[in-house]
């Protein structure tokens, strides 16, 4: 079931006996959960009507019983069940066993009064259980995944009108590039905006460029970005200000074998016919982050990739062995980056 569709209902005072909420995207599997609180209960009695368990350390049968409790003081119950392992295809250490027939008995007829969540985090559920068959065809099945592209920057046009402001379509992708796809720190850069600009004002590439945090994850992507565009001059005034900043050269060094590590990852899978979805769920990744490190690895060879990865091992053990300076490591290894991808670009 499409999210909007979910909160609309729910809105409308249309509460579904059983939600299954599944996928990595946790931000917005929390303020579906919130939204449910405060849509489906009063709250001058939350405490009395509102249980959060993890399905880890509790039983699915005591859940299933509290959820069976009639509501204390008000019309409606609700039950959130998370790390629902039990419905995806692996077992992570549990201290309780969970009887699915236990749930399966309580989807044929669950009490109108109260609403049960399941959650988990894992991006697929396991079709081949009888559970998650009757699941998708009596419960409302929502699914959180990363948003990429379109999506994560209308979302970011919504939450801008939430609070109050407008940011248009080329600023949402700035925003993006700067802080990142991740949507919590998103949320709170979005917020710190909207204060400056004020109420009804608009988010400008300059108040991005001026107020918005960039993460040091984001500084040494833009830093490779620098490098495959052929901008040594500027790679190098990036990593100069980064160690401005008190960062260690060390940790920056780490950044960047992660990094390189992505690009060899996607330059591998790209031509066996993996799809950008695909690919991140693989390497664990944000699809926007596999979007743009496929954009960069273009600008290498494979075995350039591999080259400077072996490059940046022998440099991590040469700078925590003190035997090279290492501000001047890295300088070196941006411009043996720069000079293998100026020798691929030929």
């Amino acid at each position: 079931m499409p999210l909007l569709s979910a909160i609309r209902e729910i809105r409308q005072r249309q509460y579904a006996p059983v939600y299954v909420l599944h996928g990595p995207e946790s931000f917005l599997a929390e303020e579906f959960l919130s939204l449910a609180r405060r849509e489906m209960i009063d709250p001058d009695f939350s405490d009395l009507n509102i249980s959060v368990y993890d399905c880890t350390e509790t039983s699915l049968s005591d859940i299933l019983q509290d959820a069976e409790t009639l509501p204390f003081m008000g019309e409606h119950r609700l039950v959130i069940a998370r790390q629902a392992y039990f419905l995806t295809g692996s077992k992570p250490p549990s201290k309780v066993e969970s009887d699915p027939d236990a749930l399966l008995g309580y989807m044929q007829n669950p009490p109108a009064y109260t609403s049960l969540i399941l959650q988990t985090e894992a991006e697929k559920l396991d079709e081949r259980k009888k559970l998650v068959k009757t699941l998708q065809q009596k419960a409302k099945v929502i699914p959180f995944m990363h948003l990429k592209d379109g999506d994560l920057y209308a979302w970011i046009e919504r939450q801008a009108d939430k609070y109050r402001a407008t940011i248009q379509r080329p600023q949402s992708m700035k925003l993006v590039e700067r802080v990142g796809s991740d949507l919590r720190l998103l949320d709170k850069e979005i917020e710190k905006l909207a204060i400056f600009v004020g109420e009804g004002g608009t988010i400008t590439d300059q108040i991005i460029e001026d107020l918005a945090a960039r993460t040091l994850e984001q500084d040494v992507f833009a830093l490779i970005e620098q490098v495959a565009s052929g901008r040594l001059d500027r790679a190098l005034r990036m990593l100069y200000d980064s160690m401005k900043t008190g960062e260690e050269p060390i940790k920056l060094l780490s950044l960047l074998a992660r990094q390189f590590r992505m690009l060899l990852q996607v330059r591998q899978l790209a031509p066996r016919g993996y799809s950008q979805q695909q690919m991140a769920g693989m390497i664990k990744m944000h699809p926007y982050a596999v979007k743009k490190a496929m954009e960069q690895a273009r600008h290498f060879s494979e075995d350039s990739l591999k080259k400077l990865l072996l490059i940046l091992a022998e440099d991590d053990f040469r700078m925590k062995s003190g035997q090279v300076d290492k501000r001047l490591a890295l300088e070196l290894f941006i411009t043996r980056a720069y000079e293998e991808r100026s020798r691929t670009s030929r």
